[in-house]
C-alpha cells in the first residue's frame, strides 16, 4: 500500500517522494490514493493562503499565487488533458480523428484558448475567496480527484491500451466502492466546513455540482470518444475543480 501511495504522487504531482518499484501490485490501489493528493494539495493551498493573508499581501498577488499553485504542485498533468480535450472536442472530426488529436503532442488553437479562459475564471474565483471559503475551496481539490478516479475505474474506455487502462485495469473491484466511501466522507466533512454550517447550502451545492459535471463528462466521453482516456479524465478533474469553485462563491455570495 505503501508503494501505491507513492506511487500515485509519482504519477500525479510533482511533490517529492522516496522512489518505488511500479509492478502490478503496486499499481493496484495507485488510483485509491488520488484523492490523498488532492488532499495534499489543498493543505499547501490553505497555508499558502495563511502566509501571503498574515503578510498583507494584496488579493491581486494573492490570487495569483493560488491560481498557478495547484498547476505547479500537480506538474500540469490535469491541465495537459484539459487542453488537449479542448483541441480534440473543437475539431468536430470523427471518433478516431478526435482520439488522435488527444495524442497529438502540439497545442491547438482552442487549448490555447481553453487554458486562457480557465485561468481567467480561476484567477477571479481565488481573488473572490476569503476565509470563511477556504477550507471549503481547499476540500474541492479531494473531491474532483475522488469522482476522477471513480470514473476511471468505472467509466468504459476509449482504447485499448494508453496510461489510464494500464493504471485502471490492474486496480481492485473495490476501487469504485473505496471512491465512493472517500466523496461521502470529503462531503461529511465539508458541510461543517461551510461558511454557513447551520445551512450548508455552499458544500451541497459544490457536492452537486461535481455530480452533474460527472454525469456530463460521462455522456461527453463516450459520445464523442467512445470512453473515457487519460487526456479527458485530466479534463474532468479540471472542469469539477473550476466549476465546484464557482458554484462555492457564489453561493456564499447570495446567501
Amino acid at each position: 500500500m505503501i508503494d501505491s501511495m507513492l506511487m500515485a504522487f509519482s504519477l500525479y504531482s510533482r511533490i517529492p517522494v522516496p522512489q518505488t518499484k511500479w509492478n502490478e501490485k503496486s499499481m493496484r490501489w495507485c488510483i485509491c490514493f488520488l484523492p490523498l493528493v488532492g488532499a495534499v494539495i489543498g493543505a499547501v493551498q490553505w497555508a499558502a493562503y495563511i502566509v501571503l493573508t498574515h503578510f498583507s499581501f494584496g488579493r491581486v498577488f494573492r490570487a495569483a499565487v493560488l491560481t498557478v499553485l495547484p498547476v505547479l504542485l500537480s506538474g500540469g498533468i490535469h491541465m495537459d488533458g484539459y487542453m488537449d480535450t479542448c483541441d480534440a472536442i473543437h475539431s468536430y472530426g470523427s471518433r478516431e480523428k478526435r482520439l488522435e488529436i488527444l495524442k497529438d503532442p502540439h497545442v491547438g488553437a482552442f487549448a490555447v484558448i481553453g487554458a486562457f479562459v480557465y485561468f481567467i475564471l480561476d484567477f477571479g474565483i481565488w481573488s473572490e475567496a476569503g476565509k470563511e471559503e477556504m477550507p471549503l475551496l481547499c476540500l474541492l481539490f479531494v473531491v474532483s480527484r475522488a469522482f476522477s478516479a471513480f470514473a476511471a475505474v468505472t467509466f468504459p474506455k476509449a482504447k485499448k491500451d494508453g496510461m489510464l487502462r494500464q493504471e485502471t485495469d490492474p486496480a481492485a473491484k473495490s476501487t469504485a466502492a473505496v471512491m465512493a466511501a472517500v466523496i461521502l466522507a470529503t462531503g461529511a466533512v465539508m458541510i461543517p466546513a461551510s461558511p454557513a454550517p447551520a445551512f450548508p447550502l455552499p458544500a451541497v451545492s459544490a457536492l452537486l455540482s461535481a455530480l452533474a459535471v460527472l454525469l456530463y463528462y460521462r455522456h461527453m466521453a463516450v459520445k464523442n470518444f467512445g470512453g473515457t482516456t487519460g487526456d479527458l479524465s485530466g479534463w474532468f478533474t479540471q472542469v469539477c475543480e473550476l466549476l465546484t469553485a464557482a458554484v462555492v462563491i457564489i453561493v456564499c455570495r447570495c446567501l
